[in-house]
């Protein structure tokens, strides 16, 4: 089963750091190679820029292209997304095209908080608009509210990720 995760926050809200972190301090994903989390049973081909980096269908394609490159086929993918709902980025939207449409399952990761605490994701909203991806698991991410130092906050995001990739990909 090929299945998709997505990092999601709004610009600057600390997804690429996320992603990277994720893959052992990984900071660049070349095209034609995948790449695995420690402790997680799953190939990726990964993708940091997110639709607020490459709008619209730019993103779309900039997603297959990486997927077209890929040495080894039917990967899973692991990359960002903004949850957007504007006509022109709706996320709803995006993912409901291709290259997304070939993954049996998407998983979408809720990081509530911004990196610094001075934002928080409209998680109902984001379901409510979500819900119209018949394929699309919610996972929240908020274990680091309660956390006080910027350090201590993403050590509980990572962590709490980790697990549920493991959940995830047994």
């Amino acid at each position: 089963m090929k299945q998709a995760v997505f990092i999601t926050g709004f610009n600057n809200w600390g997804k690429t750091t996320i992603i990277q972190e994720l893959f052992n301090g990984q900071s660049r994903f070349y095209q034609g190679y995948y790449y695995r989390i420690t402790g997680v049973n799953a190939e990726f081909t990964v993708e940091t820029h997110s639709n607020d980096d490459y709008q619209g269908q730019s993103w779309n394609d900039k997603v297959q292209e990486r997927i077209d490159n890929e040495s080894k086929k039917d990967l899973n993918l692991f990359t960002a997304l903004c949850p957007s709902m504007e006509d022109w980025n709706n996320f709803v939207d995006l993912l409901s095209n291709a290259p997304f449409t070939s993954y049996d399952k998407l998983h979408i990761f809720l990081i509530e908080y911004k990196w610094e605490h001075h934002a928080k994701l409209l998680i109902d909203n984001i379901k409510k608009e979500g819900s119209k991806i018949n394929n699309v698991n919610f996972i929240t991410i908020n274990v680091d509210q309660n956390q006080i130092t910027e350090q201590t906050r993403r050590a509980a995001k990572i962590n709490k990720l980790r697990q549920e990739l493991i959940r995830i990909f047994p």
